[in-house]
C-alpha cells in the first residue's frame, strides 16, 4: 500500500549535495525512503525525522516518520507523528484514510483500544473497501469483547476479500457472540471445502459442543482425527466429546493418550480433571490439580478445578482461596465488572458505602445474598445489584441495603465485591453458612391467595423437574417428566413451579392431570416465593426453586446428579446451606429411577395425621 508519499518535487541533479548546503525536505525524504525499503527503519526514522525539522509543515513527511516509528515499534510517537499529519494535510490530501488507519494500528499497539477504533472507523468511512481497516477493526473489537461488532466487521472484510481466512474470522466472532448456530454453519462450510483445516475443525467442534449437540461434535472431532492422525490435540477434542456424552472411561483414556504424546498438555490436563471430579475421584483431582499449578501457577482453569474438588471435599477454607482464580477462567472470564475503586478484602468498612455485585445464575444470587446482612452491619452503606427479576425479592434484607437497579449509575462507593467473593473475604466456614437462614420472605397476603387455590385435604407439594435447558449441565441435573411422576402418591397434589414449560411436558400435563399446573401464572420471582410459602414441601431438581425455597426456610427435597455441583459436597443429606432442605443423591449407575423410587416412599410416608 502507498504508505510512503513520494511527491518530492523535481529531481535533485547529481552532485547537488555540496558540503555547505543543508539537505532539503524532499531529499530527506528520499534518503528516508530508500532506508525504509532496505529495511533499515531506524535510519528511514532519522531522515524524516530531518525532513521535519527543515519543513515542519510538511504532512506527508510526518505521515513517512509516523510510518517508520511505527515499524520499529515506537508507538507512541508514531501516534504522535499520524496526529500531527492529519492536522496539517491540506483540503485535496489524499492520503487520510492511510493517516486515520496507521493512527489506529499505532493506538491498537499502545492498547487504546476505543482510540484505534475510531482510527479504523474513519478509515472505512473514507474507503469503504479498506480491506486491511476492517480487519484491523474486527481484532480491536474481538479485544474490546464486542463480538458481534466484530463479527459485522469481519464480514465485512469477507465480502472484500472471500478467503478462508476471513469466512473463520466471522465465525470465530459469531461463536464469541453466542451466534452458534451461523458460526456452525459457516465452519462446516469450510470444513466441506477445506478438510484438513484443522482451524475450521476446532470451530465447528466447539459450536457443536457450545450447542449442545453432543453427538454432532463427536463425530466432528473422530473426522478431523482421521484426517490429521491421532495428534494430542485431536485427541483432546475426541475427549470432551466423549465425556460430554458421559463416557467417562473413553474420555480419560483419550486425556491419557494426548499426555503420552505431549506431556504437560495444559488442555488436556485441565479436562482429565474435569474427569476426575465427574467420577468423584476428588483427592485425585486436587492433588493432580496441584501438581499441574506448580507448572501452570498463573492458569485459571486448574485453580478453579481445584476449587471444585476441596468444595465438593468441603474443604471450604482453602476452596474460598482457590474460588477467586473463577472470574479469569474460561467458564466466568468476562462475566464480573471491575471498577475503579478497590476490591473489599476484609478492611474496616466503618462509614465506608460498599457495592456488592452479583454474578452468575439466579441460584447463585439468592444463595449468596445471605452474606449482605454481615457485610451491611460493618459498613454505613450498601449498595446491592442482582439481576432484574430477583430484585423485588431483596427488599428487606437490611436497613441500611438499597438496591441498584440493572443499568444505573454507580454511585459514590469506597468498595466493590462479588458477591460470590465475600465467604472468601468473612472467612465462611461450614458452621457459619446457615446462619440468619431463613433470609428471604414472602409476600403474605399473596401466600394466603395462594393457599386458597391448593387442595387442603392433601400434601400440596411444589415440583421443578428441570432446568434451563441452556445451562451447561441441564442434561445432568434435569430428569424426564415421565420419569419423575413416578414420584407422585395419592396423598400428595403436585403443583408446578415452572413458568416455561417444554411443550412436550406441557402437553403431557394436561393430558394425565399428574399436577396442577400453576407454574405460567407466575408473574415472577416474587410470586414464585408465595407460592412455595403456600406449600407444604418444594421438591425440586438443582434450580433457582430449590434456592428459593431453602432461602425462605421451605422443606425442600433437592435432587442431585450422581456428580453435583460443587455446592452440594458428597456423602450426605443435608447442607450447611439450608437447614431445612434434605439431598437425594444419584448413585454410582447415574440412574434418576432409583431417586424417585426413594421420594416416591418418603412422600408415602408423609401422610397427614388426618387420614393416618
Amino acid at each position: 500500500m502507498g504508505w510512503l508519499r513520494d511527491a518530492f518535487g523535481r529531481r535533485a541533479k547529481e552532485g547537488s549535495f555540496a558540503a555547505a548546503s543543508a539537505p532539503t525536505a524532499d531529499e530527506w525524504k528520499k534518503r528516508g525512503n530508500e532506508a525504509l525499503a532496505a529495511g533499515r527503519n531506524d535510519e528511514a526514522a532519522r531522515c524524516y525525522s530531518e525532513g521535519v525539522s527543515a519543513d515542519p509543515g510538511n504532512a506527508a513527511l510526518r505521515l513517512n516518520l509516523g510510518f517508520a516509528l511505527l515499524e520499529l515499534g515506537d508507538a507512541g510517537r508514531a501516534a504522535e507523528s499520524f496526529t500531527q499529519a492529519l492536522a496539517l494535510r491540506e483540503p485535496s490530501a489524499d492520503f487520510v484514510h492511510e493517516a486515520q488507519f496507521l493512527l489506529g494500528r499505532a493506538e491498537a499497539l499502545r492498547g487504546n483500544h476505543k482510540a484505534a477504533l475510531a482510527g479504523f472507523e474513519a478509515a472505512v468511512a473514507i474507503k469503504p473497501d479498506f480491506a486491511e481497516a476492517w480487519e484491523e477493526g474486527a481484532r480491536v473489537l474481538h479485544l474490546m469483547q464486542r463480538h458481534g461488532e466484530a463479527a459485522q466487521w469481519a464480514g465485512k472484510l469477507a465480502s472484500l476479500n472471500p478467503s478462508t481466512f476471513a469466512q473463520l474470522l466471522v465465525a470465530s466472532e459469531l461463536s464469541l457472540a453466542g451466534e452458534l448456530e451461523q458460526a456452525c454453519g459457516i465452519a462446516q462450510q469450510v470444513c466441506n471445502m477445506e478438510p484438513a483445516n484443522a482451524q475450521a475443525a476446532v470451530l465447528l467442534f466447539g459450536a457443536l459442543v457450545k450447542l449442545g449437540r453432543r453427538e454432532e461434535a463427536l463425530a466432528e472431532a473422530e473426522r478431523a482425527m482421521k484426517v490429521v492422525g491421532r495428534t494430542a490435540g485431536a485427541l483432546v477434542n475426541t475427549g470432551v466429546a466423549l465425556f460430554k456424552l458421559g463416557r467417562l472411561d473413553e474420555a480419560l483414556a483419550h486425556f491419557d493418550e494426548a499426555l503420552a504424546l505431549a506431556p504437560g498438555k495444559q488442555d488436556a490436563i485441565v479436562n482429565r480433571l474435569a474427569v476426575l471430579i465427574e467420577k468423584l475421584r476428588l483427592r485425585e483431582a486436587a492433588q493432580e490439580a496441584r501438581a499441574a499449578l506448580t507448572i501452570y501457577p498463573e492458569d485459571a482453569n486448574l485453580h478453579w478445578h481445584l476449587c471444585i474438588a476441596l468444595m465438593l471435599l468441603g474443604e471450604f477454607e482453602e476452596g474460598w482461596r482457590e474460588s477467586e482464580w473463577r472470574t479469569r477462567s474460561d467458564a466466568f472470564r468476562g462475566k464480573v465488572r471491575q471498577f475503579e475503586q478497590p476490591r473489599w478484602s476484609g478492611e474496616d468498612l466503618a462509614g465506608k458505602a460498599i457495592f456488592l455485585q452479583g454474578e452468575q445464575g439466579f441460584g447463585d444470587n439468592i444463595q449468596f445474598v445471605r452474606f449482605v446482612r454481615e457485610v451491611a452491619s460493618r459498613a454505613a452503606k450498601v449498595w446491592l445489584q442482582v439481576p432484574e427479576a430477583l430484585e423485588p425479592l431483596m427488599h428487606e434484607l437490611a436497613p441500611n441495603c438499597e438496591q441498584l437497579r440493572q443499568g444505573a449509575r454507580l454511585p459514590a462507593i469506597d468498595f466493590y465485591c462479588p458477591l460470590l467473593s465475600l465467604p472468601a473475604v468473612l472467612g465462611t466456614t461450614e458452621l457459619s453458612m446457615a446462619k440468619g437462614v431463613p433470609y428471604l420472605h414472602a409476600n403474605t397476603s399473596r401466600s394466603q391467595a395462594w393457599r386458597g387455590r391448593l387442595d387442603s385435604g392433601r400434601l400440596n407439594v411444589g415440583i421443578t423437574w428441570c432446568g434451563n435447558p441452556r445451562h451447561v449441565n441441564d442434561h445432568n441435573r434435569s430428569i424426564p417428566l415421565e420419569i419423575f411422576r413416578r414420584a407422585q402418591t395419592t396423598n400428595c397434589r403436585f403443583v408446578t413451579l415452572q413458568p416455561d414449560l417444554r411443550e412436550q411436558d406441557r402437553a403431557a400435563l394436561a393430558a394425565s392431570g399428574l399436577a396442577l399446573d400453576l407454574g405460567a401464572q407466575l408473574e415472577g420471582f416474587e410470586d414464585t416465593a408465595a407460592l412455595i410459602e403456600a406449600l407444604d414441601l418444594v421438591i425440586s431438581v438443582d434450580t433457582s426453586v430449590a434456592h428459593l425455597a431453602g432461602a425462605i426456610g421451605k422443606p425442600v427435597w433437592i435432587l442431585l446428579p450422581y456428580a453435583p455441583d460443587w455446592r452440594w459436597m458428597v456423602d450426605r443429606e443435608d447442607t450447611p446451606w439450608y437447614p431445612s432442605a434434605r439431598l437425594f443423591r444419584q448413585d454410582a449407575s447415574r440412574r434418576w429411577e432409583p431417586v424417585i423410587e426413594r421420594v416416591h416412599a418418603e412422600l408415602e410416608a408423609l401422610r397427614r395425621p388426618a387420614s393416618a
